[in-house]
């Protein structure tokens, strides 16, 4: 994909990197460069080298320089205090040192001035300048780069040709009328040179010393000629792949998100439902139970059953007798509070479905002692005996509530099929549309091609929300269901004379904990019911008037189930172009100084 690769430093970026080149009648420059450091950890200092070896003409050397941090002059120095610099020479290698301790979101502003001996090269035909402005060893991206180039006379446009190589999509503006040229780029990549390569006659640094006796006019632009081309051709590669891409990106949203409806209509036709859901049911509309029911009012997005469902499932076991709930009085306690102790006795397992004796033989038998068992024993049962086992009849608990669901008649063939395939689709488009969007970021794309992609992601989305899971039958009983669920909502409001027998309330509680709204069930039928009724509720008894001392055993039981299932779920499951002047071109003309860069110590 042409990606380029980027590196970051730990330590620091650079937000702004503009050098200042002011060539003089010998061959030398006046040079200036000026550095934002943006910070982002404890640093001691700033490191900045400058490699000046060649191979062609006079060695060049750095003389009279000078520093400043954020305004201040900075002293020369071995003594590594704040302030100082330190400036060493290695074999035309140099190195700056600046001492300047600076924490994070600080910024350096560091500007460095020195003059460079020998630059340009006289030869008998032109005069040539030949310089990695920026090196390669700057192990940070560099941001807002500018390096002008100034000659001290100006020239004809046939007497001053540049070219700079480096990363294609920096701008070089040339103007021999100022005889100036000006190299722009917005980011430069970490460890990317910029090279400068100018020619321009001799007249225009006539005292200088450093001279070779041949012409090389004719050479370097044959050279630069053929980098030109090899760079035209590169950016027109590239271009194209551009468009390629762009074309491919915007023609392949569409072509997918028909494939994905084809298939969602082939799998599952269209259904045209009779009949329309009443706004409040009093009477359970089937004999499915709350963990049933509560998975699936829950589609078209599957949640698997959890605390909830199991709080409800053994209430509706204490409800319908299968099941009986004792509590503990615990003994007062000065510092801290006393909790109750609630402990289930199987009574019978009479009339269970396979869930509920699947829960029943795990709660019982696998933790209890087959007729009795603790929340206190489901919640340490991982950590003193296995988490295998735990997590084995647990999951197996869940997907036998899951089958039921699927055996209820309420949903189409296929639906599950059509589901899961539409989130393997999701998860696709979702990632194509992720790398348009990094793919625009380095220009590998255009950014238009990123809407069509996420329009096929979103529809393909709203498609999944609006399957048509149900059968004729399954789209009655949800109607019922709703209405039953939006009687318990409304209960506070609704005339308590449409309940058909007071017992079924006892019932309801458990469907009522299943959808959420047990808290507001209970207030509304503590209003509602006369006492005489309430006592003849096995469990609603308790919610209502409680265990001795005011205990609310159904909302102190929901809460005590709840924490042990979770304490035990965690614990049983722990937590990675021409011969001219050029544009930018690859490669290199040989210029001096890749080698330069610089970083934080």
């Amino acid at each position: 994909m042409l990606v380029k690769p980027v590196q970051a430093a730990d330590t620091y970026d650079i937000s702004r990197y503009h050098v200042q080149v002011n060539v003089q009648k010998d061959g030398s420059a006046q040079v200036e460069q000026k550095m934002n450091f943006d910070i982002q950890d404890d640093i001691n200092g700033i490191y900045l080298n400058q490699n000046l070896q060649t191979t062609v003409g006079e060695p060049k050397k750095l003389v009279q320089p000078q520093v400043a941090v954020n305004g201040r002059t900075f002293q020369a120095s071995q003594s590594e205090t704040a302030g100082t610099y330190s400036l060493t020479n290695d074999n035309q290698k140099y190195r700056f040192k600046l001492y300047q301790p600076a924490t994070e979101d600080d910024r350096l502003a560091v500007t460095l001035k020195y003059q460079l001996q020998n630059l340009i090269i006289n030869y008998q035909d032109t005069a040539e300048l030949n310089w990695k402005v920026i090196g390669d060893a700057w192990d940070s991206s560099l941001g807002d780069v500018q390096v002008t180039i100034q000659l001290p006379t100006t020239l004809k446009q046939s007497e001053l040709k540049s070219w700079t190589h480096g990363d294609l999509d920096g701008q070089q503006i040339v103007d021999p009328a100022k005889g100036r040229v000006t190299i722009k780029m917005t980011n430069n990549p970490a460890n990317q040179f910029v090279e400068s390569h100018l020619i321009f006659p001799t007249s225009v640094t006539p005292t200088n010393p450093n001279r070779v006796a041949k012409k090389q006019r004719a050479t370097i632009i044959a050279q630069e000629a053929k980098r030109a081309e090899e760079a035209n051709q590169a950016r027109q590669a590239q271009e194209r792949w551009y468009w390629v891409l762009s074309v491919i990106a915007v023609v392949l949203a569409p072509v997918l998100l028909l494939v994905v409806w084809y298939r969602v209509k082939r799998a599952l036709p269209r259904m045209h439902y009779q009949g329309h859901a009443p706004e409040h049911v009093y009477d359970l509309p089937d004999d499915n139970g709350p963990a049933v029911i509560r998975y699936l009012l829950a589609l078209p997005m599957t949640e698997k059953a959890k605390e909830e469902s199991l709080s409800a499932t053994i209430l509706d076991l204490v409800a319908r007798k299968n099941i009986t709930i004792d509590v503990q009085t615990p003994e007062k306690q000065v510092f801290r509070k006393a909790k109750p102790q609630f402990t289930l006795t199987l009574l019978n397992r009479n009339r269970l479905s396979r869930s509920e004796q699947k829960l029943v033989t795990w709660l019982f038998d696998v933790i209890g002692n087959g007729q009795q068992v603790s929340l206190f024993e489901i919640e340490k049962y991982p950590k003193r005996h296995s988490e295998k086992v735990f997590n084995q009849h647990y999951h197996g608990w869940q997907m036998t509530v899951e089958d039921e669901a699927n055996q209820s008649g309420w949903l189409r063939e296929r639906v599950f099929a059509v589901a899961t395939s539409l989130n393997y689709w999701l998860i696709g488009l979702g990632t194509l549309t992720v790398i348009l969007m990094l793919a625009a970021l380095i220009e590998v794309v255009a950014w238009w091609t990123i809407l069509p992609m996420l329009l096929a992601f979103l529809l393909t989305g709203w498609q999944r929300m609006r399957l048509q899971l149900w059968t004729q039958h399954g789209y009655e009983k949800r109607g019922e269901w709703l209405g039953f669920k939006q009687m318990l909502k409304d209960i506070s409001t609704l005339d308590m004379a449409n309940v058909p027998d007071v017992m079924l309330w006892d019932r309801y509680l458990s469907f009522a904990t299943a959808f959420g709204v047990a808290d507001k069930v209970v207030k509304a039928l503590k209003i509602k019911l006369t006492p005489e009724q309430l006592q003849t509720m096995p469990l609603g008894y308790y919610y209502y008037y409680g265990y001795t001392g005011g205990l609310n055993i159904g909302q102190s039981f929901t809460s005590a189930l709840s924490s042990s299932v979770n304490s035990a779920v965690s614990a049983a499951n722990p937590t990675s172009v021409s011969g001219g002047s050029g544009g930018f071109s690859g490669g290199s003309s040989g210029g001096f100084g890749g080698g330069s860069g610089g970083g934080t110590f």
